[in-house]
Parts: C-alpha cells; structure tokens; sequence
C-alpha cells in the first residue's frame, strides 16, 4: 500500500466545499481507498519534519467518539506544533476543496487501472 496526498479541487472539485461522502466517492472512482485509522497516529509519530501550516485529513472510515459523533483524523502542523486532532467525519460534513486527503492506493489497484487502460 502506498500513501497519496490530494486536495479535493485535485479530485475534480470546483466547488469552494465538497461534501466527505462526495470526496470518497470521487477518490475511490478513481482507484484510490480508505486508509485504516491506525496511519494517523502512526503518521504522527514518524512525520517529523511536516511544513508549517500543513494539515492532512487521513482519508478514513470514521472512529465513533464516546457520544457516538463521527470523527476522522488530521496529521497537523500549526505551527505551534506537530498534532494530531480529529474532525467531523459526518458524510454531509463540509470540507474546503483546498484540503488535502491521504488515501491509500494498493499496488493492485494501480495494476489494474494500468490494465484497463485510459477513460
């Protein structure tokens, strides 16, 4: 499995927001998948050098909160510090089309969308 960064206008929006559920739907028709939860924490611990200003929604089912609330995870640097926080992970949720998303892309799944050729 391999880690890509896009933005939402990467995947085609032109909105100045995009629903998540429209954002993953997009994303996976175009061969990208949700990553586990687990890459955000783990991301975290190994991203040391991340720019100032960077924010990195990880592109995740969502984790249920003690009150039962969605909530997906954002690798972060505010610069104030490198952070790991969570945000509504409702799929009506709305997300500036300049955010960025980590997606997982398996090598299968790039295989295969090699094999079929261009659409």
């Amino acid at each position: 499995m391999e880690l890509f960064a896009v933005s939402a206008a990467e995947l085609g929006f032109q909105t100045d927001t995009a629903s998540l559920a429209d954002i993953y739907a997009r994303a996976q028709q175009l061969g990208f998948g949700l990553a586990a939860a687990a890459v955000a924490p783990h991301l975290r611990l190994q991203y040391f050098d991340q720019p100032i200003g960077e924010f990195l929604i990880i592109g995740m089912e969502p984790i249920k909160t003690w009150k039962g609330e969605p909530v997906i995870l954002t690798v972060a640097n505010g610069g104030a510090g490198l952070i790991l926080i969570g945000q509504d992970g409702s799929a009506d949720a709305e997300i500036p089309v300049a955010s960025r998303f980590l997606f997982v892309r398996s090598n299968e799944a790039a295989l295969a969308k090699t094999a079929q050729g261009p659409r």
